[in-house]
């Protein structure tokens, strides 16, 4: 079952709730997701996310910037 980053962004911050640290958050999606989770550095920065008190799961929007090609 393809599980998508949002989802696992949710079971991040379900387990920062419960306490748990990145190593601990980490192993939990390997275990449920196995080849499919984050890597262990995104589940860092999720996880100083909602520990600094980030609520949502969601990517914020970013500007839609034209790429600027030098020839």
């Amino acid at each position: 079952m393809e599980v998508t980053s949002v989802e696992q962004r949710a079971c991040i911050k379900i387990a920062v709730l419960r306490g748990r640290n990145v190593m601990e958050c980490h192993s939990e999606l390997v275990e449920a997701f196995g080849n499919n989770a984050l890597a262990y550095r995104t589940v860092a920065q999720w996880v100083g996310k909602f520990q600094q008190g980030r609520v949502s799961t969601s990517d914020e929007k970013r500007s839609r910037r034209m790429a600027h090609v030098v020839i």
